[in-house]
């Protein structure tokens, strides 16, 4: 029998190269509203701010007799500075941050670490990096330039 089409659409979970399973997960999302009431007034005015950035749960977990190498390669993923790339089996391919993480273990469970990871969408930034400033660059260039000529033609006039 074949498996289901849902089934073999499920990718490897990752964070930034760090391999781990998923055994359950939530996403939360919506729009930022800010709700203006006024005195003497009935009816509000509810202002929408845009989107709510996507925010992850994921309950995961490392296993085998070299767990401890995937736990501490998820754990470094996790708490380096940044977005990062999450591969995820069911929502996809993704650009997030580590907001938080917990790492538990136990005797009836050896060789496996179960992780609670809290992630957020980490987007782009709003700030543009530092341009060079032509205009200053021209202006300055004009002025060196202008400096230069009326010294050569001040050279030739006295010559």
């Amino acid at each position: 029998m074949t498996s289901p089409l849902w089934r073999q659409l499920l990718l490897p979970a990752s964070f930034r190269g760090a391999p781990f399973h998923v055994e359950g997960g939530a996403k939360a999302g919506g729009r930022r509203t800010v709700t203006h009431e006024y005195p003497k007034r009935d009816d509000p005015y509810t202002e929408d701010m845009g989107r709510r950035a996507k925010k992850f749960s994921i309950s995961a977990y490392v296993i085998g007799e070299d767990y401890t190498i995937f736990r501490e390669l998820l754990s470094a993923a996790l708490d380096t500075e940044g977005g990062g790339t999450l591969i995820h089996p069911t929502m996809g391919i993704m650009n997030v941050a580590c907001e938080g993480y917990s790492v538990s273990e136990n005797r009836e469970e050896g060789g496996m670490a179960r992780f609670e990871i809290l992630l957020v969408e980490a987007g782009t930034s709003p700030y543009t990096p530092a341009t060079a400033d032509t205009q200053s660059a021209t202006s300055n260039a004009a002025d060196s330039a202008g400096s230069a000529a009326a010294t050569a033609a001040d050279t030739a006039m006295t010559a």
